[in-house]
Formats: C-alpha cells, structure tokens, sequence
C-alpha cells in the first residue's frame, strides 16, 4: 500500500470521526443522557481503530524495510483484508450512525414534544399558582368573614340571652308588682267591709264603704284579668263576646264608680257627650276594663283640685266611622310606667279593628280609643257574637249625693290632738286612712317619700305611716332619713306595705322602722298599734319632763326604767349644762347650737316634754342647784351664782316653786 492510499484512507477516518463528532454533538443537544453514552462510546471505539491502524502503518514501514518483498505482498494482502475488514465495521459503523441518527431525530422529536409539555405544564403550575393564591386570599377572606360572622352571632347570642334575661326580669316583676298591687284594693275592701260590719248604728248610711269595697274588687278583677293576660293569648277565652251597648250609658256607669275619688280629691270630673245614646258594638267585659282603666290612671296622675275629662264623640278616620272614647288628665308625674294596663287596651283596640294613641302636651295628657261603628268588620275577625250582657250595679242621685256630702263634711274635734302622716302613693289609701283616724288624730298626707320627708320637718307629726314601695323615694329611704335627723329621730315610723319577704322586714328595721304591718291590714290591728306608740311617746314624754322636774323617786325609776333613751334631748341638755353659769344663756344661743331655727327648737322640746325652752332650762338649772345644796359644800349664795342665777331671791322664789320648800330646808331631815 502507498502512502497516498493510506493517506487518503486516514483522511475518510478522519471525516469519518468529524462526522460521528458532529451527529454526537447534535444529539446531545436533542437527545438524554444515555444516548450521549452509546455515541461516546462508538466514539472511543473509532479512534481506538485509528490509532490500531496507526499502529499496523508504522510496523508495515518497519517490516517493509527488513523482510523481502514476498512478506510484503503477504503483508498487503493481509492489510488489504483488514482494510476490507475495517471498511465492513465502516459500513456497519455508518449504518449504525445512520441508525443512531434516526433516534436522534426521534429523541428531538420526543424531546421537543417533552419541551412543548414542560412548557404546558409550567403554564398549568403558573395558572395553578395563581389560582392557588386566589383560593388562598379568598380562604383568608372567608375565614375573617366567618369570623366576624362568629362575633356577630356571638354579640346576637349575648344580646338575645341579654334580651330573655330582661323579659325574665320585666315578667317577674310584672308579677310581683301586680300581686304587691293586689293587695292594696284587698285592703280597702277588707277595711271598708270591716266598717261596715262593725257599724253598729243602723240609721248610719254605710254607701261609701259599699261603694269603695265595690271598685276595689273590680280593680281586683282587673288586675286578676292581667295575670292571667300573660299566660293566655291565643286561647278561645280571649275571643271577643261582643254585643250592641250603649256606650253612653256604659260609661256612666263606670264614672260613678268613681263618684267618692272625685269628691275625695276635689277633681274637676266632666263626661262630654255628643249624643245621649252611642250604640256600639263591643266585648262589654273589655271597654269596661279600659274605662276603669284609663279613669284610675288618670285619677292617679291628677293633683289635687286638678281636672279630668272623658270624651265621647263619633269621627271619622280613613272614610270610616268611628266612636272616639278619650280621657284627658293633667299628667302628675307622667310615666309610663305609673299607667298600668295599657297594653291591654291595645290589644283590645287591634282585635276589633280599631286605634289607641295617646298624646302628651306641656298641660295634660290624652288617651283616645277609636272603635269603628257597625259590625261588618268583626264578621272576618275571632268573635262570638252573644247578648248584651247585665248593666253593673247603679247608683242612684241620693246615694251620689250622700257618698259625696258624706265624704266632704268636716271632721269632728280631734279628742286627742295628736298628728299623723300617711306617707303613701296611692290615693285611695290615704283617703281610707284618714276617714278611718279623723276622729281621733289630726291627718297629714303626702305622695311620695321626699314630699313626706318635707311634712315630717315641718309639722313634726306624732306618728308616721309609711309605705314601702313609692316613686321618688321609697319608704326604706324616707325612714332612714327621719330616722338620722335630729329633729324627726324620736318620731315613730310605722312600715305600711305589700312587701311581706323577711329580707323586707330586717331593712325596714336596720332603717329604724318602729313596727312593720303587711297588707292587707286589720283596721282594729293597726289602731291598736298606732294607738300603742301613741301612748309609748306620751309616757316618754311625761318621762323627761318628770326627770328634769327633779331625782326620781325609787318608784318612778322602777317604772321608767324600760324607758329608752332620747339623743335630741340628750343634746339638749347636754347644751344646757355647759351653760349653767351663764346669765345671758338664752333660747337663741340654745338653737344656734343645735343649728336649728328658734320655732323648730321650740315645736321638738314641747314634743318630748311638757316644758317651754326657758321652763326647760330654768328646770335643769334648779336640778342642778338641788344637787349641790346636797353636797352642803357651798351656801346658797354660791349655788344661786354657780346656776346662773344673779338674784338670790329669784333663785329662792323659783326653787321653792319647784320643789315645795326652800333652798335652805332641802335635804334636812
């Protein structure tokens, strides 16, 4: 072989390698790791071949300049066939590079299919980020909502159990404020029956007693009616009995059930009417309720010489007729609270189709009950339509004019001149106190406890009946402070009231509340017990007036030993003592250090003695004297001047007034 053949051979090698090189070098940007691997390889094994062929070349040279030429030609020949042979592995080699190229081409097509997927997928993992995110702000979002949602279920939740605690309390209190209500009718009545069956004079007209004992047990009723109200609503017994009335007359009969109230306070009592007769259908039992209803509460919130109105008239609301009912009062105290019942009367108004309103002016205050005309309008609602029902109990003109001539004569002459305050919101029971005591005490009155506070520091009455439960100031509160001022702390206090817990009784008497009488009462009881303290503060009294009058016989002290103490004339005199050697001590001075006025001085010592303000000091001066004369320590010259006394024979006049022998002579034997 020349060398120009064997350069030319190794020149195809050589393209041969750059070739593989170069299929090697695109399939690894096309194809993975492990067909990178295979090229590598065949590679390897090429140029492994070259450098063999390299190999053979040089040892041919060597061999070619040594052996004879037979050995090269046998040489040739062997090279011939191994070129033969190399050229088959050539053939086999390019074969399979064409192979492997085709795998390639298959691999780029794969790989880029893979390419095109990874590119899908990373679009998806992006679209999936973001949707993520969404569902992550949107999950935050909830959960903040949730739990505002939470909080605001949990303020309802609060609020609503809040709300059934206070209907709870409201319902509680109903009740209990309803049966304390119950029983101050149940004591007029028990009281006006009482009279009634002690009277023992025949030709006495007992038409008041009959009259009140008559209202209170309708207001009873009333009251009966509401309780049972609130446990019933739906039921048959709330269905309207209705029947065509006379409204006129029915209202008539209501006000004169009203006929001593109105005289007992001197109100200003007008029924306007349009016609003498109002026919009208309605439940009869329910407009009497509302008349009652709306008179009492009227009545209640009215002063003195105050006026109240009822009106009937017929008006017309929406092109429809109606029967306008209205009570107009001067609004004392108005709350609504203080009205009861009202919400019974518009639940009456709905069931029949009609209106309650009311309307508060600076002046007075107006209640109006609009009940349509006809019956057309009740044939759709839950009624029952019966015959009219019996008319109430009436009053004739004699018995009016007697009840009311009866109830504004002037009491007789007090026989025991003493004074007592009814302390009591309700009307009708000062009015039936005061009828029962007027002949024996005189009778002070207030509303409410700061107004009996006021009486009590004026007038310093004997006695003091107090209910418990008022407006403004309840009467723990009004005891307690008669009880902690000087100038009311000896007058006794005696509880009124409906309250009848044991949890009552002890305040009422840490307040300092003498007795405590539940309602309702025994007339007989209670004068008893008032007569009772009466008689107790007269014998304390007469008490200190004997005590400082002079020592007490051992007889007298063995029956005033029970006698309890009496902090005002303590004070009083305490004051008076310090004093004694001074002329010029006068009742002024004596006031002025009680920080009390001159008159209210004077009206509390005549009340726990029988001695003026210069009798009461003359008196603790002479007792004073009557000790030291005992002592036969000074003359009486210097007893005179050590009492404050300036003139020995004034001294003398007045000691011998009071004990009945001279300063010289006491204590001798």
């Amino acid at each position: 072989m020349t060398n120009k053949t064997f350069f030319r051979k190794r020149s195809v090698f050589f393209a041969f390698f750059a070739l593989c090189g170069q299929q090697a070098f695109a399939a690894g940007e096309t194809i993975g790791t492990v067909e990178i691997i295979v090229l590598a390889g065949v590679l390897i094994l090429a140029l492994l071949f070259v450098v063999a062929l390299f190999s053979f070349k040089k040892m041919f040279s060597k061999l070619a300049g040594q052996s004879p030429q037979p050995d090269v030609e046998k040489k040739n020949k062997e090279l011939e066939a191994e070129r033969l042979e190399l050229a088959e592995q050539k053939r086999l080699a390019e074969t399979k590079a064409a192979e492997l190229e085709s795998k390639t081409n298959e691999l780029a097509a794969v790989n880029e299919d893979l390419v095109k997927k990874l590119a899908e997928q990373e679009d998806a993992v992006s679209a999936l980020n973001n949707k993520r995110k969404d569902l992550e702000q949107l999950l935050v979002a909830k959960i903040k909502e949730n739990d505002s949602m939470q909080r605001e279920v949990a303020d309802k939740l609060s609020e609503a159990e809040q709300r059934l605690k206070d209907a709870e309390s409201i319902h509680d209190n109903f009740f209990i404020e309803t049966i304390h209500e119950m029983r101050t009718p149940l004591s007029l009545v028990l009281g006006s029956l009482a009279l009634v069956v002690q009277n023992k004079n025949e030709e006495q007209d007992m038409a008041t007693q009959l009259l009140s004992a008559y209202r209170n047990t309708l207001a009873l009723q009333d009251l009966a009616d509401q309780l049972i109200g609130t446990k019933r609503t739906n039921d048959v017994a709330n269905y309207l009995r209705i029947a065509r009335y006379d409204l006129v007359d029915i209202s008539r009969q209501i006000c004169d059930l009203f006929v001593d109230w109105v005289a007992m306070n001197n109100v200003d009592f007008q029924v306007n009417t349009e016609t003498n007769v109002l026919w009208v259908w309605l439940d009869r039992r329910k407009i009497e309720y509302a008349l009652r209803t709306l008179l009492s509460n009227a009545f209640k919130n009215t002063f003195v010489y105050g006026k109240v109105t009822l009106n009937l008239s017929v008006i017309r609301k929406d092109n429809k007729a109606y029967c306008s009912l209205s009570v107009r009062d001067e609004g004392l105290d108005e709350n609504e609270n203080t009205r009861r019942g009202l919400k019974q009367i518009t639940d009456m108004a709905d069931d029949i189709g009609g209106y309650f309103n009311h309307e508060t002016t600076s002046t007075d205050t107006t209640y109006t009950l609009l009940i349509p005309l006809g019956k057309q309008h009740l044939l759709e609602r839950r009624v029952e339509f019966v015959e009219p029902e019996a008319d109430l109990v009436k009053l004739n003109d004699r018995q009016k004019e007697e009840i009311s001539e009866f109830i504004q004569i002037v009491p007789q002459k007090k026989t025991t001149g003493k004074k007592i305050l009814v302390i009591d919101d309700s009307d009708q029971i000062r009015w039936f106190l005061k009828h029962v005591f007027a002949k024996e005490y005189e009778i002070l009155e207030a509303r409410n406890g700061d107004e009996g506070v006021k009486v009590a520091l004026s007038s310093l009455p004997d006695l003091v009946l107090c209910d418990v439960m008022m407006p403004v100031k309840d009467g723990f509160e009004t005891c307690k402070e008669l009880k902690n001022d000087p100038r009311t702390a000896q007058i006794p206090v005696v509880m009124l009231t409906a309250k009848v817990e044991s949890e009552d009784v002890i305040t009422g008497i840490e307040a300092g509340a003498d007795d405590y009488i539940t309602k309702p009462f025994d007339v007989e009881i209670l004068r008893s017990k008032l007569n009772s303290l009466v008689k107790r503060r007269e014998e304390l009294k007469q008490y200190f007036t004997n005590t400082l009058a002079g020592t007490p016989t051992p007889e007298a002290e063995s029956t005033n030993a029970a006698m309890p103490s009496n902090p005002f004339m303590d004070l009083v005199i305490k004051n008076i003592e310090m004093h004694l050697d001074d002329s010029t001590f006068e009742a002024k001075v004596l006031a002025d250090s009680l920080n009390m006025s001159l008159p209210t001085l004077y009206r509390k010592i005549k009340q726990f003695s029988d001695c003026s303000i210069l009798e009461l000091t003359r008196t603790i001066r002479l007792k004073k004297a009557a000790e030291l004369i005992l002592t036969q320590r000074y003359s009486v010259q210097e007893v005179a001047e050590l009492v404050g006394f300036n003139d020995t024979a004034t001294f003398r006049k007045r000691f011998t007034e009071q004990y009945g022998v001279t300063p010289s002579q006491y204590g001798q034997p």
